[in-house]
């Protein structure tokens, strides 16, 4: 079973660090996290620098599990162009990271550039955009995620296999 997570904040945000090597995140962030049935992380997604009109979002994975589902990412984006109501989100990779490149692009986020020497071990970081209009268009958003959805261990329960 899979269990969608609101709380446990910092440490899901050490776990996506270490995972993807996020830098530099501000004290005020919040995550959405997909546990399994031993709370053990099996995906983060952590939203920083929300200024209103923008917030950043990383994604971050245990290698070689089963955890793409429709509720993660559902409650993913929910967040910053549902409840939130931002205009967009903006996705921040590092460029030698092709893998998540093609995922992003994947969710629908556009390239936008390149910040060269962003990282303090000189590599380069890629900026992706995914606006509000561009997700309500997208197939996935207009799923009913919530079919099947219960509360479960202050979460959100969702037996259901990866998208």
């Amino acid at each position: 079973m899979k269990i969608l997570r609101f709380e446990r904040n910092s440490e899901a945000v050490a776990w996506a660090k270490n995972v993807i090597g996020i830098e530099g995140l501000a004290a005020d962030v919040t995550t959405v996290s997909l546990v399994d049935d031993k709370d053990q992380f099996m995906a983060v997604t952590v939203f920083s620098s929300y200024t209103g009109n923008n917030m950043d979002m990383h994604i971050a994975a245990r290698p070689n599990s089963r955890w793409l589902s429709r509720g993660f990412f559902h409650a993913s984006f929910e967040l910053p162009f549902m409840v939130l109501q931002v205009p967009r989100v903006t996705g921040l990779i590092r460029a030698e990271n092709l893998n998540a490149q093609r995922f992003g692009s994947r969710l629908g986020f556009q390239y936008e550039g390149r910040m060269r020497k962003a990282f303090s071990d000189g590599g380069d970081l890629v900026l992706y955009g995914l606006l509000r209009e561009e997700y309500l268009k997208h197939p996935w958003s207009k799923n009913e995620t919530t079919r099947g959805t219960t509360l479960s261990q202050g979460g959100l329960s969702r037996d259901s296999e990866p998208a």
